[in-house]
Order: structure tokens, then C-alpha cells, then sequence
């Protein structure tokens, strides 16, 4: 390589470095330093963290350079551009995810662009699609522009330039010592300010010097920390056979779920067909979704397992006992999605047993509220159609509640509403400004899925079939509109996020309100004993039975990272060890910190160990 064009290549790195510097701003910005210390590091993570990034591509280029181009120097650049390019791309989606909706670039994020059918899942607009092609374009083409201003640095550099390069990657260096030691003290000190800025660079390397403070006598002042284990190996499920007398008169079984419906759209204003509905049935007040994203939460419902097992049964697409018991009952079902059965791969888990001819899709072409019309008259048409000597099961899952929500004119019964949802144009700022017209589509399309709800209910009236049925109406989690600083759900654990409504129609079972804490994982347990299953419920399930005497007293709620455990008065988030950027997290039943944990700790820490053993209960290490 020519000295020319060596002061070339560094010259390129330098100015793709300040452009790494621009786009991790939003990482600064997001980070929210309290207090000057945490400002120091802050930027101090920022100046190393902006290089960290760019490493990967810096060797490629390299490599690129120093064995291409001699034969093809073009390409050579082209793979340099190519390589930049990438990261700034990476970078600046992190960016904007972390900053919309507070969680990075993680197992979720690389599911959603990688199973067929994610992306459409978020219901963008076209604008946006085009606009997010248009940046990503640019991000790529940067690195191609900036080699002109390179060539030009590299025509004016001497040897001076290149003492200044190495006098600068030293300064660099040091800082990367210098943040890391901040946040290992920190660490030891439990000085959140600067852990909480940590948390909001990715990829973030945390240093800790828990064995050389202990060494010299240095007390740490964290909280212990805690995590779980993840569920590998065969799938040990259901723990014994199960033992099953069949019904004389065996009951259908309706749920109707609902995308991101949130507890508090359960009105007679908002939803007045299942507000009516619930007073004649049971209404489940204190009641969390298993997980804050739609696989946890349904897993949690189906299989009355924590959502953290999702991986381990769709790697063997085992589907739930329930729907066995079901199917060796010669019930006829009828399952139906305004959304897709392969994202979330629902016909490998959920419905993995059931016939694919038995699973009826929306039609993707039609908006979602129109979807969720046709497959409403499609379920009341299956109600009536039905084999009548024979019990029968529907499952319907709702879409207009899904971002960016969805709904006819004919639905609007609060304005004004944000008329179009761009994620490409949307930021925390522009969030905050429309996030009451925002959260007003959202309560449309809530009014639009009850109307879909009361024509299913109404079928089953005509059909006289409310004596023998079942009925189950719910949300898969919750949605949040930056009541805690978040958008959406997948970002954490706020009521927001994981308490939905639950209203449950059981023939026998007098209407009334229960207000103790319950869960997704409880309706399992609470439906087997009805289909004639005596196992106990420990053989099958994690939940507990909601008419049964006595009640743990808590719940677990699972997400893509790691199980939370949730009381009355305490949340405790417990992350998987594999995920070592991911934090213990306490705070209070209503989302806020908790300053002293010792306590908790003291108190709960059996109760926690209990609970970690759960999340490998139903696996055992794989056979030879």
C-alpha cells in the first residue's frame, strides 16, 4: 500500500469516525445524564463508543485494502464503502429504537426482520416504508462521499497529521480506561446515574471489580444481583400423562384476544358490547398478561407456562396440552387471525396440533379493521355452520389494536386523532407532542374491535349456546403512550405494558368482579379441571387455579430477555444470564424506584429461587 494511499485510508477512517460521532448522539442524547459526573462519562462513552462501532468495519476495510486492491482497487472501495455503510445503518436504527420505544437492536428486533411476515406486522404506512429506504440509502452512500474529502486530507497530510492520528487514538484509549473504571466504581458504589447512561449505549462492554473490592475490604453497595437461566434442552411436558374423564356435556370454548388492548379500554364508553358482557360474567380487575410482546403473552395463555419457554417449544413445535385434551375430545375448531399463524409462528407452537385447514389467516391485502370485520362474520358463520353434534373451540385474534391502529369512520368516537402514523418521521419529541391524538386512534380501534366482539356474542345468543360456551375475552398485553417515557410495549414491565382485561363467561359461575392479582398463566389451570382433567395442576402448568381457596400471592411475566416477578406491592425483572447488558430492576407495583432493597431482598429472595427453577421445570438436558 502506497503512503498516499495510506494517508488515504486513514483520512476515510477519521471522517467516517465523525460521522459515527453524529449519528451516536442519539445515543447521548437518549442516555439523559444526571448530575456533571455522568456527563463526563457520558461523553466519554460516546467519543470511544462511536469508534467501538466502526472496529468491525475498520478491519474489513483494511483487509479489503491490503489484499484487493492491488488487484481491483474499486472493488476494493466498494467493499470499504459497503462496510461503513452497514454500521451506520446499524447505528442509526438502535438509535431510533432505543429512543421510540427504549430497548436496542435484541433477539425481538433481528425475529421481527428475519421470520417472513414481521415487518408487514408493523402495520407501517407506505410513506414511511419509502422514506426508511430513502435513509437507508443515504447512510449507505455516505461513506462513498466521504471519500472525496479523504482523498483531499490525504494530498495535504504529512508526517505531522500522522503523529496527531496516533495522538488521538492514545487520548481514545485512555477515555475507554477512564469510563470503564467510572462505571465499575459506580457499580460498586450503585451510583445510578452513570449506570443508567450505560444502559443506553449498545453493545456496552460493563466492567465490574466485584473480586478486587472484596480483596481489599471495599463494600459494594449494589443490590445483589440475579439471573435466570434459559429453558434448553428436550421439553420434559407435560410432567406426568394426563389423566382425563371426559364430560358428559362437554363445554365449547370463544376467546376473542385482542393486540396491545390495555385494561383501562374495558368501559362502557369505549367498549360498551363487552363492558354489558362483563357484568354477566366474571371480571378479572388485577389481571397481567404473561409477557409484554405477543409471544409471551399468548404463550403464557395457552400453555399456562411462563413465556420464557416460547424458544424451547418452537424449536420441537410442541403445541398445548389443552388442545390435546380438546382434539381427544373430537372437538371441531375453528382458529382465525387478522394478523398471520407464521409471525408469530403461532402454527409452530400455539397451534401446532391443530389441522392447517382449521387455521384461517386475514386477508393481507385489506386493511386491518376490514380483516377484522370479514373474520368476524367468518367465526359467527362458523358458529352457526357448525357440526352441531359435536363441541367446538375458536380462537380469534384481533388486529386494529396493533400500531398503528386501526379503524373505519364509522368507529371515531373521540378526536381529533393522529390522521397518519410515519414511524420514519417519528421521535420521543414529535411523540410527545401527538402521543393524546395517538393514543385517541388507539381508543377508536378498540371501539372498532368491540363492535366485531358484540357481533360474536350476539351469535352466540341467537344460537342459545351462552349456557354451554366458554366465552374468553382478553388482550395479549398492553400498550403504552408514554406514561413511563415508552411507546408501545417490549420495553418493560409497567402496568401499562402487562395489565390487560379479562372477562370469562363459565356456565355455573355467577357474575362478579375478582380484584386479587391474577394472570394469563392462571386460565389453564382454571379451564383443564371443566374439560375433565384430574392431574394437578403442577403437572401441566406454572399458574395457579382462580376459583381454587388459596393464591400464591404473585405472578410471573416473562419477556425476550428474562422473567419478572410481580406482587401486590413489587416488580423484581430478573434477566437471562446470556444477557449480560441486561439489570436487576425493582421497583414498586406502580412503576416506581425503590431506593432501599435490602428488604425485598431479605424477604423475597426464597420466593425468587422458587421462581427460577420454574423457568427450566418443564425441559431436561438433551439425551445422546
Amino acid at each position: 500500500m502506497s503512503e498516499c494511499s495510506r494517508r488515504m485510508l486513514g483520512a476515510w477512517w477519521l471522517l467516517n469516525y465523525g460521522f459515527s460521532l453524529f449519528l451516536g448522539w442519539g445515543f447521548l442524547q437518549n442516555s439523559q445524564p444526571s448530575g456533571w459526573q455522568a456527563w463526563l462519562y457520558a461523553l466519554a462513552v460516546w467519543l470511544t463508543y462511536s469508534l467501538v462501532y466502526l472496529l468491525p468495519a475498520m478491519l474489513l476495510s483494511y483487509l479489503a485494502w491490503r489484499f484487493l486492491r492491488p488487484v481491483h482497487s474499486r472493488l476494493a472501495w466498494g467493499m470499504g464503502v459497503l462496510f461503513f455503510g452497514v454500521s451506520f445503518l446499524l447505528i442509526f436504527a438502535d438509535a431510533r429504537l432505543y429512543n421510540l420505544f427504549g430497548f436496542h437492536i435484541n433477539s425481538f428486533v433481528l425475529n421481527l426482520v428475519t421470520t417472513p411476515g414481521g415487518i408487514d406486522s408493523l402495520g407501517s404506512s407506505g410513506g414511511a416504508e419509502a422514506v426508511f429506504a430513502l435513509m437507508a440509502l443515504v447512510l449507505i452512500l455516505v461513506p462513498a462521499l466521504l471519500l472525496l474529502p479523504a482523498r483531499w486530507m490525504a494530498g495535504r497530510q504529512g508526517k505531522r497529521s500522522l503523529v496527531l492520528g496516533k495522538r488521538w487514538v492514545v487520548v481514545l484509549l485512555l477515555l475507554g480506561v477512564a469510563e470503564r473504571v467510572a462505571y465499575g466504581v459506580s457499580s460498586l458504589e450503585y451510583y445510578s446515574p452513570i449506570l443508567k447512561v450505560a444502559d443506553a449505549f449498545p453493545l456496552y462492554n460493563r466492567v465490574r471489580f466485584k473480586s478486587l473490592a472484596a480483596k481489599l475490604g471495599y463494600q459494594n453497595k449494589r443490590p445483589r444481583q440475579v439471573s435466570a437461566g434459559m429453558a434448553k434442552g428436550e421439553l420434559n411436558y407435560p410432567l406426568k400423562p394426563l389423566r382425563v374423564l371426559p364430560p358428559e356435556k362437554p363445554l365449547n370454548m370463544v376467546w376473542l384476544v385482542a393486540e396491545s388492548l390495555r385494561w383501562d379500554m374495558l368501559t362502557p364508553e369505549i367498549m360498551p358490547n363487552t363492558w354489558k358482557f362483563a357484568g354477566e360474567s366474571l371480571r378479572l380487575d388485577q389481571h397481567l398478561s404473561g409477557g409484554n410482546g405477543t409471544r409471551q403473552g399468548l404463550f403464557s395463555l395457552m400453555y399456562g407456562l411462563y413465556g420464557a419457554y416460547w424458544d424451547a417449544f418452537l424449536r420441537e413445535e410442541r403445541g398445548p396440552v389443552m388442545l390435546d385434551v380438546l382434539k381427544g375430545q373430537n372437538y371441531q375448531f375453528y382458529m382465525t387471525t387478522s394478523a398471520s399463524f407464521t409471525y408469530p409462528e403461532f402454527d409452530r407452537t400455539l397451534f401446532a396440533a391443530i389441522d392447517s385447514a382449521d387455521l384461517h389467516h386475514g386477508q393481507k391485502a385489506r386493511p386491518p379493521w376490514q380483516r377484522d370485520i370479514d373474520n368476524a362474520k367468518a367465526v359467527s358463520r362458523f358458529i352457526r355452520d357448525r357440526d352441531k353434534s359435536r363441541p367446538f373451540m375458536t380462537f380469534f385474534f384481533f388486529e386494529s389494536t396493533h400500531a398503528r391502529y386501526d379503524f373505519p369512520e364509522s368507529s371515531v368516537i373521540v378526536s381529533p386523532y393522529l390522521k397518519d402514523v410515519n414511524y420514519a418521521l417519528m421521535s420521543k419529541a414529535s411523540l410527545k407532542k401527538d402521543i393524546a391524538q395517538l393514543k385517541n386512534r388507539y381508543i377508536n380501534a378498540a371501539h372498532h374491535v368491540d363492535k366485531q366482539i358484540g357481533r360474536i356474542l350476539d351469535t352466540l345468543e341467537q344460537q342459545g349456546l351462552l349456557d354451554n360456551t366458554i366465552v374468553l375475552i382478553t388482550g395479549d398485553h398492553g400498550e403504552e403512550f408514554m406514561e413511563k417515557g415508552h411507546w408501545g410495549h417490549n420495553a418493560g414491565f409497567h402496568e401499562e405494558q402487562i395489565h390487560v382485561p379479562m372477562v370469562l363467561h363459565i356456565p355455573g359461575q355467577a357474575p362478579r368482579v375478582l380484584s386479587r392479582l391474577t394472570s394469563h398463566m392462571d386460565i389453564v389451570p382454571s379451564l383443564m379441571p371443566l374439560l375433565g382433567v384430574k392431574n394437578p395442576v403442577a403437572d401441566y402448568a406454572q399458574g395457579h387455579d382462580i376459583f381454587a381457596p388459596d393464591s400464591p400471592g404473585y405472578v410471573i411475566a416473562s419477556d425476550w430477555s428474562g422473567v419478572a416477578y410481580i406482587d401486590d406491592q413489587y416488580k423484581f425483572y430478573v434477566p437471562y444470564r446470556s444477557m449480560s447488558g441486561k439489570q436487576n430492576v425493582l421497583t414498586t407495583r406502580d412503576d416506581r424506584d425503590v431506593k432501599e432493597a435490602g428488604a425485598f431482598y431479605k424477604s423475597h429472595m426464597a420466593t425468587i429461587r422458587q421462581m427460577l427453577k420454574g423457568a427450566k421445570l418443564f425441559t431436561r438436558p438433551r439425551s445422546e
